[in-house]
């Protein structure tokens, strides 16, 4: 079954995360993650800049489409944070 990684962008929210990952755990797809802390944006010949990742999730599912459905309810998501979704690529 195929891998997904869900990235948060944004600044960290409050809201009813415990509700939210029940809902996850419910669904049977989800399989982890973490809030993520201080980081930086490395570029090749730029100055580093300040890294939007906030946090994490990892997900197992058939489609994309199942894990987009997941977002709604989510408290950085509902705050105006931005997500987004990659399929991992297995080795």
């Amino acid at each position: 079954m195929p891998e997904y990684v869900m990235l948060m962008k944004g600044s960290a929210a409050s809201g009813d995360w415990d509700d939210y990952i029940e809902k996850l755990v419910s669904s049977g797809k989800f399989r982890g993650g973490s809030s993520l802390g201080n980081g930086v944006s490395v570029a090749k010949g730029k100055v580093d800049g300040g890294c939007e990742v906030t946090g994490y999730m990892r997900f197992s599912a058939e489609r994309i489409e199942e894990v987009k459905e997941l977002i709604t309810g989510n408290p950085l998501y509902e705050a105006g944070g931005s997500i987004e979704l990659l399929e991992e690529i297995p080795d």
